[in-house]
């Protein structure tokens, strides 16, 4: 018979040794939590259509280094959004345009601006460009990149445009954790910082 310490202590590493394991697994998706800013209707009355250029040189999103730790991936993110510290709605899964789509049109939306579903029910249309959105893994170290520009076109000519780029780090513990983590923080915070209301304004809008 096991003394109830020993049981105890086994148990505890049984418990640990599992969780290990589940947490290195490797996932064939990647969990993107984006949060929106607060609510606004500031540009209610508005009608675009939205679309997406993968401007990137290399289309993958992981470095050798990342792929190897991340075997699994399968350039798939799974979006949740949610706004106001609430726990957020899961919407569904996507690819890297359908991602950054759904994203931005949430953000659209968010602030009052309807998104068609063609050009001809559209006041102008948005372009997203892609130059960069690359994860690398450096030592114990996740680094993510990303680099887009939004414009707004009227009669085919770019009638407004801001562009962002940043970066951001953070240290790998165990799992995939740690990397979606870095790249929720950093798309929301890259894509909260497109001024809207500016951007139409721009345009004459």
């Amino acid at each position: 018979m096991i003394p109830k310490v020993k049981l105890r202590k086994l148990l505890f590493l049984t418990f640990l040794l599992g969780s290990i394991f589940f947490a290195c697994a490797s996932h064939n998706f990647l969990k993107v939590h984006y949060r929106l800013p607060s609510q606004s209707e500031a540009l209610k009355g508005l009608t675009v259509y939205l679309s997406f250029k993968d401007m990137r040189p290399n289309k993958m999103f992981l470095t050798g280094n990342a792929k190897k730790e991340l075997k699994n991936f399968s350039e798939t993110f799974s979006l949740i959004v949610s706004q106001d510290n609430k726990p957020g709605n899961l919407l569904g899964a996507y690819d890297v345009s359908s991602l950054f789509m759904e994203i931005f049109k949430q953000r659209l939306e968010n602030s009052g601006v309807a998104v068609a579903a063609n050009k001809d029910q559209a006041d102008a249309v948005i372009g997203i460009g892609l130059k960069t959105f690359l994860l690398d893994l450096k030592g114990r170290k996740w680094i993510l990149a990303l680099n887009y520009q939004t414009n707004i076109v009227k009669d085919q000519y770019i009638a407004s445009t801001q562009a962002f780029s940043g970066n951001a780090e953070r240290l790998r513990v165990v799992g995939a954790g740690d990397a979606e983590k870095i790249i929720s923080d950093l798309l929301t915070d890259m894509l909260n910082k497109l001024d809207l209301e500016k951007l139409f304004r721009d345009a004459g809008l």
